[in-house]
């Protein structure tokens, strides 16, 4: 089953995009990394997911790392983090596939993030 959004995202216009789940407010937003620790920053631009301030504005600080250059694969992302799972930050060691998590879990389950993409732990 391919991917199918829950969600409906507004405004994908200029690096943008918004979406409201269970009252929350949220923007995908496309702008440059923070620097690093030399205070250097990336040439190129990637998506972030941002919470709202409450005045339907993004707060500055993004709520994870980035969700990468493509807005449709940053979008299932986000999707993702919006409806309750987090990113483990481990990997499936047999193909290096991110394993994911539910925030609300009574348990630690990792399903692995291509499952997820498919539809098949939603």
């Amino acid at each position: 089953m391919p991917w199918k959004s829950r969600l409906t995202w507004t405004g994908h216009t200029a690096g943008n995009a918004t979406t409201v789940h269970e009252g929350r407010t949220w923007h995908l937003s496309k702008h440059l990394s923070p620097p690093d620790e030399q205070g250097r920053y990336s040439p190129y631009q990637r998506w972030y997911l941002h919470a709202d301030d409450g005045h339907g504005e993004p707060l500055a600080d993004p709520t994870g790392g980035a969700l990468g250059r493509n807005r449709v694969n940053a979008q299932h992302l986000a999707e993702l983090i919006v409806t309750g799972w987090e990113d483990s930050r481990l990997t499936r060691p047999s193909d290096g596939v991110q394993l994911w998590r539910r925030t609300d879990a009574a348990d630690d389950t990792l399903v692995p993030l291509d499952e997820l993409l498919a539809g098949k732990h939603r």
